[in-house]
């Protein structure tokens, strides 16, 4: 039986291969690596399932948010307009504010997870995902959303 496919979306060459090897070591998942997002999509468009089925062997993205060309939260409005929402997607990035976290959990991420990455996170966000508890995640995603919303209209009021 064939592992889940998951696709590593960063155009940091050393923090990309890290997030792979990490997932790698697990043995549970295959992984393809991707440097831009213009590369991820040429690879979704690769591993797209014919036969009738739909779909794509792609099952999760991780996917940074600052990459050149194209940013991440371009690349995920143009994967479910293009694929749909049968691939999930965390986004995994040093970039956290309220305007990107709109985006993303407008986009039904499963997970926001900050860089450095915690390997344990990391691996338990991907085996949660693969558990089935995907509906589950998006809505703890969009209520980690609501809450650092507050802590954002806070920081904004403590400014001024």
């Amino acid at each position: 039986m064939a592992k889940p496919m998951i696709m590593v979306v960063d155009d940091e060459i050393d923090v990309a291969n890290s997030i792979t090897n990490t997932i790698k070591d697990t043995g549970r998942y295959d992984v393809i690596t991707s440097y831009s997002a213009r590369e991820a999509l040429a690879n979704l468009a690769k591993n797209k399932v014919f036969f009738g089925l739909g779909g794509n062997r792609i099952h999760l993205i991780l996917l940074d948010i600052k990459m050149p060309d194209m940013d991440g939260l371009t690349f995920l409005d143009k994967v479910r307009k293009d694929f749909g929402e049968d691939i999930g997607v965390c986004m995994l990035t040093a970039w956290e504010d309220s305007e990107k976290w709109d985006r993303a959990t407008s986009g039904f991420v499963v997970n926001y997870i900050k860089k450095p990455f915690v390997s344990e996170e990391l691996i338990t966000t991907i085996d949660n995902f693969f558990e089935g508890k995907e509906g589950k995640m998006i809505l703890e995603t969009f209520e980690k959303h609501i809450q650092k919303r507050e802590e954002f209209k806070k920081g904004t009021t403590e400014e001024n």
